[in-house]
């Protein structure tokens, strides 16, 4: 992607992100900038430059919240909500996207979903004080994520992924997989002192930190706007990208988290890509 084509998808972003902000507002929803767009707001005060992608995440009960009142209140003349654990997006994790707007990533392209521009909305889980009923946590999440990336059809050379795929993906039927869900969303708010994301990318001793870090949020420079991070946002940075996280990265590092682009057009919508009515 050109930096004018990636600068043009920031533009669309930021457009989201904003009307998001602006919903989240006026619905009493609390949420904050995670990972590489938190990460953005404070190295780069905006996108970091080769990114492509959006992520926010918010605790369980912001997020039950969020899922309930974007089915009933979403400008859906704009923007399409793409539901976590459905049969259109098997992963466990909910996305916003815009109409009339394309972008397919190459595991999806012959899947029959929207393929619209979007941010992506993660959900954090309270977690143990008690490091290995912590991991159990982690594996159930992983075995979770490894069989919704099978059937949301994710390539790999790997024959160690393909294998964890292919047998994930029976581990995860029915009352298993009912089981694997209730083992990660198990600890209530009440009695936690740790919350996780443990649905990301980021191994175990990066998933998890204090719940102190999620009290009242702090509005950044994002670009031309001002979003939401953790109040304690260094702290959770150091957590996920280690000390050194202001620091920009070798291109060993950056080529770890390649484009998720395959096709990407901001002026016309990913039907006239697919060419099938029926999406």
């Amino acid at each position: 992607m050109t930096k004018i084509e990636l600068q043009d998808l920031h533009d669309v972003i930021l457009e989201i992100a904003l009307d998001f902000d602006s919903f989240c507002k006026e619905s009493d929803i609390t949420y904050y900038l995670m990972g590489g767009s938190a990460l953005g707001a404070m190295r780069h005060q905006g996108f970091i430059p080769w990114d492509d992608d959006f992520d926010v995440f918010m605790d369980r009960g912001n997020y039950l919240k969020f899922i309930q009142v974007a089915k009933n209140k979403l400008d859906t003349s704009k923007y399409y909500f793409q539901e976590e654990d459905t049969e259109e997006w098997p992963l466990f994790f909910s996305k916003i996207r815009m109409n009339n707007t394309t972008f397919i990533e190459k595991d999806v392209v012959g899947r029959k979903m929207h393929h619209g521009i979007f941010i992506d909305i993660m959900c954090l889980n309270y977690t143990y004080n008690n490091k290995l009923l912590r991991y159990f946590q982690y594996i159930a999440a992983r075995i979770l994520s490894s069989s919704a990336l099978s059937k949301k059809g994710y390539i790999t050379t790997s024959k160690t992924k393909k294998m964890i795929l292919v047998i994930s993906r029976f581990l995860t039927f029915g009352p298993l997989k009912n089981t694997l869900l209730k083992i990660v969303r198990v600890k209530k708010s009440k009695k936690s002192n740790l919350i996780a994301h443990f649905f990301g990318r980021a191994p175990f001793l990066k998933t998890t930190f204090p719940v102190t870090f999620l009290l009242t949020p702090r509005y950044i420079p994002f670009e031309d706007l001002l979003l939401p991070v953790p109040n304690d946002v260094e702290r959770y940075l150091a957590i996920r990208y280690g000390n050194k996280y202001m620091e920009l990265p070798s291109k060993k590092e950056k080529d770890k988290y390649p484009s998720h682009a395959y096709i990407v057009d901001t002026k016309k919508s990913y039907k006239d890509y697919i060419h099938d009515e029926s999406l």
